[in-house]
């Protein structure tokens, strides 16, 4: 696992989340809308993720080894 990959950062799931609420608020569907909304919450969850990933980052720039 690479750590500087986008995947890992918090940010890139922040902004796939704001994408697909958007996706959603524009949908009349109900069943649909309520699919996108939980694919954001998703989203938000992996943002959550990662930032307690990178807080976990040894002091001295190293990633603990059960963490990759």
């Amino acid at each position: 696992m690479n750590p500087k990959s986008k995947l890992y950062q918090p940010d890139h799931w922040r902004g796939r989340a704001q994408a697909t609420r958007k996706k959603a608020a524009a949908l009349v569907d109900g069943k649909a809308k309520d699919r996108l909304l939980k694919i954001a919450f998703e989203y938000d969850k992996l943002a959550q993720r990662a930032l307690v990933w990178r807080m976990r980052k040894n002091e001295d720039d190293t990633w603990p080894e059960q963490e990759l």
